[in-house]
């Protein structure tokens, strides 16, 4: 490998759930992270502690093993694809599921190649990058979106602010569904669960490695910090990142949160989310 990495930081921090469904990788030849999300039908079927910590960690696994093979990412995401979905529906004796069952993740990867970084992202994870201090942000916005749709609503009914956030999350229930139905449609979003149509339709790309190029890959609960609580200016994150460190961001999320514990400054579906940031300072050999 030519590229190399001078600094390197990394968390991946449970949010008020049970258990953390975010999880991130790094090697010598590329770094991932991963959002999972449990199907909404209130089981797990594939895992006794949570059916997206299954997921995402086969995927860990997964990567672990494959991210160095001379292939594109595309085709690497591809190949585990075929496996993870043989090995979940031998879990599941091939019972039928509807859509909004199954696990899924929003996943960015990123590998190292000669002289570029090839990227795939899928969800609403963020890639941000900066060459000359300048920031450049790359997110499918196509998530967030909808979930604005439940935010919205959240914030017009009135009455659904004298509930817990259990009880708003129930109530929006049927646009949480109508949500996930579009998971892997043209008319929703592309995620990472068992269809390579989804592959094939995710950002993809390549970036060209400058002069101290700085990159930080974050889940959603990261990236709410210039995104969601505007607790930070989106162009300074990364020297926020480099100057502070990425745990400085990540307690000032956890302060508002823990402000607002009953979600009535900033409408959400949980306290507070698991939280996962990596940051590379990346150099040519």
């Amino acid at each position: 490998m030519v590229l190399g990495v001078n600094n390197y930081k990394m968390l991946c921090n449970k949010g008020s759930g049970e258990y953390n469904e975010d999880i991130i990788g790094f090697t010598p030849f590329g770094a991932w992270v991963l959002d999972g999300a449990t199907g909404l039908n209130n089981k797990n079927l594939v895992s006794k502690e949570s059916d997206a910590k299954w997921y995402v960690s086969w995927w860990n696994n997964f990567l672990h093993q494959n991210i160095s093979k001379e292939k594109s990412l595309k085709n690497i995401i591809k190949e585990g694809l075929g496996k993870i979905k043989d090995e979940y529906e031998r879990k599941i004796n091939n019972v039928k599921l509807d859509k909004i069952d199954t696990p899924s993740s929003s996943g960015l990867f990123i590998k190292f190649h000669k002289d570029k970084i090839e990227y795939l992202l899928l969800g609403d994870c963020t890639l941000i990058y900066s060459d000359n201090e300048r920031a450049n942000f790359i997110k499918d916005e196509s998530v967030s979106v909808l979930d604005e749709r439940v935010f919205e609503y959240m914030e017009k009914v009135s009455s659904l602010k004298k509930l817990t956030l259990e009880e708003k999350k129930n109530e929006v229930m049927p646009i949480i569904i109508d949500n996930r139905i579009k998971k892997n449609t043209f008319k929703g979003y592309w995620i990472l669960e068992f269809s390579k149509k989804a592959v094939d339709n995710g950002l993809h790309g390549y970036i060209n490695i400058g002069k101290d190029m700085k990159i930080m890959l974050t889940s959603d609960g990261f990236s709410s910090a210039f995104d969601r609580y505007n607790i930070f200016e989106k162009e300074e994150i990364i020297n926020i990142a480099k100057k502070q460190g990425i745990e400085y961001i990540y307690n000032k999320i956890r302060e508002i949160e823990n402000k607002d514990k009953k979600a009535v400054e900033f409408p959400r579906f949980k306290i507070s989310d698991d939280s996962s940031c990596i940051y590379l300072d990346i150099y040519k050999n």
